[in-house]
């Protein structure tokens, strides 16, 4: 079990509303507020908020958005930007709700193994798009998981910065299908804008690497279907780790557990299918 720091601002509001407009000279966007839990930001007014490097590039335009405010800096600021609708928003709804009866209804003891075909899920990439696993079927990925806020170097840091090599090394050695897929542990604060600026600090290529986040109920059926053991123990949460290689199919084809794993095993056992 590994532990990882947490710390989320006490200090924020949860707030809803549409993004009417992106402002990319002052890094903000405009939204029409539609729920909110600060006295100070009324539904159905405007209110422009300063957002991440991340968030920007996404952009959200003409979206439901929701997030939390802070009022820092003489200006206010909207983080954790997730979206609530556009393409595929329902459907990700739907299996997720299948994903949740099945995880439900499964033996503590029983998870994802070799062999095994994988669940369908459906989660947000770091371009704000809804994203279902059976979309990735037809070409083979390696799956792991992450914290973006993790600073212990040889974990998450080291598990990324071997998916990003191995993504560079896989063109080299013919394996042009292979596609690469991340997981946050961390929903709470890992947003698509947040995973957009970790995948580019990591040189990921986004025409084949997925990194992806949700709702936090999601997460901890993933983790239960891919048997990740989690603990929250003050302010840290414990966890196992798992890197996996799924066929074209949505079969396991090779598992590792932990965090010590090599970029050369992975690719061999990927030349095998």
């Amino acid at each position: 079990m590994f532990s990882i720091l947490l710390a989320l601002s006490a200090d924020a509001a949860a707030v809803q509303g549409r993004v009417l407009s992106v402002l990319s000279d002052t890094r903000s966007i405009e939204v029409e507020l539609t729920e909110s839990e600060d006295i100070e930001l009324v539904t159905g007014t405007k209110q422009t908020f300063r957002v991440g490097a991340g968030d920007l590039t996404i952009g959200y335009q003409g979206r439901l958005i929701k997030g939390n405010a802070a009022y820092y800096g003489k200006q206010w600021h909207l983080e954790q930007v997730f979206p609530l609708d556009g393409q595929g928003a329902k459907a990700a709804r739907d299996v997720n709700q299948q994903l949740h009866q099945a995880t439900a209804s499964m033996s503590r003891r029983k998870y994802v193994k070799q062999g095994d075909y994988i669940p369908n899920f459906a989660m947000i990439d770091q371009h704000g798009n809804f994203l279902q696993a059976r979309q990735l079927q037809g070409k083979p990925f390696i799956l792991n998981f992450i914290f973006t806020r993790c600073t212990v170097p040889t974990m998450c840091p080291a598990s990324s910065t071997r998916m990003s090599a191995m993504q560079d090394a896989a063109g080299e050695v013919g394996l042009d299908e292979l596609q690469f897929v991340t997981i946050t542990f961390d929903p709470a604060f890992d947003s698509p804008g947040i995973l957009k600026q970790y995948a580019a600090g990591y040189g990921m290529e986004p025409e084949n690497f997925y990194l992806l986040t949700g709702e936090p109920l999601v997460v901890e059926d993933l983790l239960r279907q891919f048997g990740i053991l989690t603990m929250d123990e003050e302010g840290t949460i414990n966890h196992t780790m798992a890197t996996l290689l799924v066929d074209a199919n949505g079969r396991v084809a090779y598992r590792k557990e932990g965090a010590t794993w090599s970029t050369q095993e992975f690719l061999e056992a990927a030349k095998k299918l």
